[in-house]
């Protein structure tokens, strides 16, 4: 790469910086969430991730939508769990708790 004085800057692969250049974006929360998202059954088990998605990060909040009242109260007691694994696995979400909410598409 050269910059504005014709100085050769040595080349970075696009992955080195993207990190970086995310964090300055305030972006990089928005991907460890994906990551969340894709990594979800691998956290809660299958049988759990077939009845529930994480929905959202709000105020350190997670909001996972249910499929009904019986996996809700599953989920709801194993809570700590599931909260230790994720912030395990993802440290830099900082999260302060989970929010279960029935998904309204499911039920009904």
């Amino acid at each position: 790469m050269v910059t504005g004085r014709g100085k050769k800057q040595p080349s970075r692969r696009v992955g080195a910086i993207l990190p970086g250049v995310l964090r300055n974006l305030g972006l990089e929360g928005k991907m460890e969430e994906t990551r969340l998202l894709q990594q979800w059954p691998e956290i809660v088990g299958e049988a759990v991730s077939r009845r529930s998605r994480p929905r959202e990060i709000r105020r350190g909040l997670l909001f996972i939508e249910v499929a009904d009242n019986v996996w809700m109260q599953e989920i709801r007691f194993h809570q700590k769990e599931i909260l230790a694994r994720i912030k395990e696995c993802f440290p830099k979400l900082a999260l302060k708790g989970i929010r279960l909410e029935l998904d309204k598409k499911r039920d009904g």
